[in-house]
């Protein structure tokens, strides 16, 4: 099954416009390729509660899962800000790290619509068997600080 790794932070400005829109994603993925895709959001910092991981799939109507990163999956992808997506194969293969779309530009600086749904394109391509293409996009968000570790 192909995953789709979400980063995010529950007070990043950024990933909080996101969730809307990653919501209608995972919406529109569970209809386009059912069983194929399994999309979760990673919280990589340790002082995140799960207190707030439930506030924040309250707030923003998050259906997919959520989690604390305690698996470190922000740092086997390399991710370094939130939001930044990870595609992964069946095969546990990185085949797209980046952006989830270009809406934003600069920090507190985004366009009225994106112009590039980076995510989205390198899903389709993937499961259609083709090369992902941008591999990786520079994303825009809050820098990952501090992560779980082997202490945490």
């Amino acid at each position: 099954m192909w995953k789709v790794l979400i980063f995010l932070a529950p007070l990043c400005p950024i990933c909080q416009d996101y969730t809307f829109y990653l919501n209608a994603l995972h919406e529109h993925w569970e209809e386009q390729y059912p069983g194929q895709l399994e999309m979760v959001g990673w919280f990589p910092n340790p002082t995140v509660t799960d207190g707030q991981i439930a506030t924040f799939a309250d707030r923003y109507n998050v259906d997919w899962s959520l989690g604390r990163d305690t698996m470190g999956w922000s740092e086997v992808v390399g991710a370094q800000y939130t939001p930044e997506a990870a595609l992964v194969s069946p095969e546990g293969e990185l085949v797209y790290l980046g952006r989830v779309n270009d809406l934003y530009y600069a920090l507190g600086k985004h366009r009225s619509k994106p112009k590039s749904a980076d995510l989205a394109l390198a899903v389709e391509q993937a499961i259609a068997g083709e090369l992902v293409d941008p591999s990786r996009t520079a994303a825009i968000g809050c820098p990952i600080e501090r992560r779980f570790s082997s202490q945490d």
